[in-house]
């Protein structure tokens, strides 16, 4: 079936983005003191209301920030092609930029269409270098500002990208114009964060700003293991194409040569350091990818008016962006939802329903609200808030889950791995009754199933 209609999760944080959507649609505030309850996920808003006014027309679920993100994914294609377009003047090099960001999706987790912040993060990104290229107008640079403030509103990756387009327009743009996008994009960021934070105690710097600056590294092996691996030996082609289309514009002493040189750094940059943080996954990768696109269409674009000049000489030429594209096909069939997960999730979410008194699924949001059961923190945000060590905020929050599992406030627990950072509470107080037969598992992400069951002990007399 198709992933956006798949009613169960694609990925195992989906869960969480719905129930920020239920919460907004409730009224209640997202940036609260973190609780059993309630903890948001270390993002700006953007992403959660803009899902959530959809959702105000198809309903809550899964299919609303999907459609969000998908949107997104059509329109990082469109403006991947607009911009190799524009500055090539070349059809097929827009199209064959378009196809090979096109062809990265399962390089990056395939997560153009998940219910996750990134895709609409790197459309604004995007649509910011558009702006800028197109005509270096006044109005183009305010809407150049405006988007990068979008993105860093969609996720705080923008800061490098943006902080790198300005540094283009401040080196290359004449008078007045060359501050226009520094100021309208740093006047987004610090506004937005100034006013939210006021408005909600400081919960809303503490989450979109301590906490992501406090989780250090966690995964020093992508120092060299994203250039190995991540990128490795599949985005060659796209490297060599880069730079010849980048050693071209610096013989030039072109302001293309600042543009796409800096942008680089960014793009490949905010890409590399997501990675080394804990919990950096590939989805992370999609900036890096989007500019080797760009690169790959440009250096295309180079090779066609040498051939215009030389066409004999540049026809060998062909071989790289050829086996570029033939690097990255993909089966589509292995990221497609099955009727068999349907039923699993149809399964998992009856036996929900059926336990009397409430289920914590730690690593699973949403599910148990579509068992009729209330929805507590997932695990994976809880993480991000433990990691940052702040024992005022961290220290009522390890005791509120010790009342919980002490109480047993839970009628049933399920957890994915048995490395669960509760497990010692776990075992005290609830007992393990088997895994659940016929568990989904999502299709992207860690490959963790919902399976494990812990109901409670029964008191001591």
């Amino acid at each position: 079936m198709s992933r956006i209609a798949f009613p169960y999760e694609l990925e195992w944080d989906e869960g969480w983005t719905v129930d920020s959507i239920r919460r907004v649609h409730a009224g209640k505030g997202m940036w609260v003191a973190p609780s059993v309850e309630w903890l948001p996920y270390p993002y700006p808003p953007l992403y959660t209301y803009a899902s959530a006014w959809v959702a105000k027309i198809v309903g809550v679920g899964f299919f609303a920030p999907r459609a969000v993100s998908l949107a997104s994914a059509a329109g990082c294609l469109l403006l991947t092609f607009g911009i190799v377009r524009r500055e090539t003047g070349s059809l097929l090099s827009g199209i064959a930029a378009a196809g090979f960001l096109a062809g990265t999706y399962p390089l990056a987790g395939s997560w153009f269409d998940v219910a996750r912040v990134d895709t609409l993060f790197l459309f604004f990104a995007l649509a910011a270098i558009r702006a800028v290229r197109l005509e270096p107008t006044v109005r183009a640079l305010v809407v150049a500002g405006g988007m990068m403030g979008l993105a860093y509103l969609s996720k705080q990756t923008a800061l490098l990208p943006f902080a790198c387009l300005s540094l283009f327009c401040l080196s290359e743009l004449p008078g007045v114009r060359r501050i226009i996008v520094p100021l309208v994009g740093g006047a987004i960021v610090f506004g937005t964060t100034l006013v939210l934070s006021l408005v909600t105690d400081g919960w809303y710097f503490y989450y979109t700003v301590t906490v992501p600056s406090l989780h250090g590294l966690g995964q020093e092996h992508m120092l060299v293991d994203f250039w190995t691996e991540d990128l490795g030996l599949t985005m060659v082609p796209a490297a060599l194409l880069g730079l010849l289309y980048l050693v071209r514009r610096f013989r030039d002493r072109s302001a293309e040569f600042v543009l796409y040189a800096t942008l680089s750094v960014g793009m490949v940059g905010a890409a590399w350091t997501s990675r080394l943080h804990g919990g950096g996954w590939l989805n992370v990768l999609q900036p890096a990818h989007a500019v080797l696109a760009v690169l790959f269409g440009l250096g295309l674009g180079e090779i066609e008016k040498w051939r215009d000049r030389h066409a004999w000489k540049a026809r060998p030429l062909y071989l790289v962006p050829l086996v570029q594209l033939l690097l990255l096909p993909y089966p589509p069939s292995r990221h497609l939802p099955t009727p068999e997960d349907v039923r699993n999730g149809d399964a998992f979410v009856e036996f929900l329903r059926g336990v009397e008194g409430e289920v914590y699924t730690p690593m699973h949001g949403f599910l148990p609200t579509l068992a009729g059961k209330e929805a507590f923190v997932h695990d994976d945000y809880l993480l991000t808030v433990l990691r940052t060590g702040d024992a005022e905020v961290v220290g009522p929050l390890l005791t509120q889950f010790r009342d919980a599992f002490t109480s047993q406030r839970f009628a049933a627990v399920v957890i994915d791995y048995e490395d669960y950072r509760f497990m010692d509470l776990l075992r005290q107080h609830y007992r393990y009754a088997g895994d659940l037969p016929g568990s989904f598992r999502p299709r992207t992400g860690p490959p963790r199933a919902p399976q494990k069951l812990y109901l409670r002990k029964r008191p001591s007399r």
